[in-house]
């Protein structure tokens, strides 16, 4: 699965149901070149100026329950 596809998918924590963000960015394992962790950020929009991201979170990969068309759901094991 290329990163590309699972840019701005929403992410939604398993137990509770709430919605955490969106996938901003990831960090990448070097030697695997495999996704370690999600980096989630909400973005925050005002009426008067553009887009700007609130806070990021990272989550990581071992957490991702399922990936979905539009939406990934996730499970934390590690609070972060």
């Amino acid at each position: 699965m290329r990163f590309s596809s699972l840019q701005k998918k929403e992410v939604i924590e398993l137990k509770k149901g709430s919605f955490l963000g969106f996938v901003q960015d990831a960090t990448i394992d070097i030697e695997s070149g495999k996704i370690a962790k999600l980096h989630i950020g909400e973005i925050q929009r005002s009426f008067f100026s553009d887009a700007k991201s609130k806070g990021v979170q990272k989550v990581g990969y071992e957490d991702v329950m399922t990936i979905g068309k539009d939406i990934i759901l996730v499970q934390k094991k590690h609070p972060n």
